[in-house]
């Protein structure tokens, strides 16, 4: 804050002193072009440029279940026991669920602002955790790593479960995957302030009041309070039917992922080379997790 009010206060003397210094100010980043406005009918439709970078929710589950297998190994070693995952069933969430939040007509019948999907996965994972034996300390410990060594041997830096991690990464140069999980949250920002997602977002409120729903943006819209319930009653689903109706009407949806699509393109290419990368470790790390399960041991 210091820093801004020195800045401000620089920049009156310099208007003050010199006509010309106002040219010297930083103009604002331009927004990017843009193609054309793609239809969203479902979250299969938001597919994103960085997508390819970050790991998918199809590929979570084998990848967990290989770090689980080579974990187990390394505690093994130290006559310890890691409780094993269970496979969620039903099919995984797409890579961008609920981005631009509802946007399924069909869905929204029944479900309203309900992800019913979400919840059912969740309640699987919490009563299979619920199931599960809880591990020692001593087990706590050699997995993370926070003990040095355990009964004399050494623990691997990081504990079991990095030393896991780096098999699954083996072949592949260090890279900061964190990279594209960070640019996909910054290019959110930036399309959320975007002055043609915001003109879209207005008229989508503007529809939504035509019907008698008084709701500044989607988003405001899906976190209603009302909806904070076990199961989506009537006013949710009629809610969520008009939202859903307005974004086609608005065409919303597609305008923010046309706008994120743009200011992505933009920043990647600015990252090109470490994206690259990432790439490359993510690709190793699929495969050797699909060599790791479909064998049962680390090679």
């Amino acid at each position: 804050m210091i820093t801004r009010r020195i800045l401000a206060h620089a920049g009156i003397v310099l208007v003050i002193s010199t006509a010309g210094a106002c040219a010297a100010t930083p103009a604002p980043p331009t927004e990017p072009a843009i193609g054309a406005i793609p239809a969203v009918r479902s979250d299969s439709d938001i597919v994103l440029p960085i997508d390819p970078y970050r790991v998918s929710p199809e590929q979570i589950p084998f990848m967990t279940a290989a770090l689980n297998i080579l974990g187990r190994e390394c505690m093994k070693k130290f006559g310890l026991d890691w409780p094993a995952d269970s496979p969620t069933p039903g099919a995984a969430p797409t890579q961008n669920e609920r981005r631009y939040w509802i946007t399924d007509s069909a869905k929204v019948t029944t479900e309203g602002y309900h992800a019913l999907d979400t919840q059912r996965r969740q309640k699987y994972i919490s009563d299979q955790q619920a199931k599960i034996k809880q591990p020692t300390q001593d087990a706590i410990d050699v997995w993370g790593g926070s003990r040095p060594t355990f009964h004399g041997r050494s623990v691997p830096t990081g504990g079991c479960a990095q030393d896991a991690m780096r098999q699954l990464s083996k072949g592949a140069a260090v890279a900061d995957p964190g990279i594209a999980e960070t640019l996909q949250v910054n290019t959110y920002a930036q399309m959320e302030r975007d002055s043609r997602v915001v003109r879209a977002v207005a008229e989508w409120s503007r529809c939504m009041k035509a019907q008698r729903f008084d709701y500044p943006s989607p988003k405001a819209a899906a976190a209603d309070q009302r909806w904070q319930t076990a199961k989506p009653g009537k006013p949710e689903i009629a809610v969520a039917t008009a939202d859903v109706a307005c974004k086609t009407q608005t065409r919303v949806a597609g305008t923010m992922l046309a706008v994120e699509t743009a200011y992505q393109q933009r920043s990647m290419a600015k990252v090109s080379t470490q994206l690259a990368a990432v790439k490359k470790l993510l690709d190793t790390q699929i495969a050797n997790a699909k060599l790791v399960t479909s064998t049962g041991t680390a090679r």
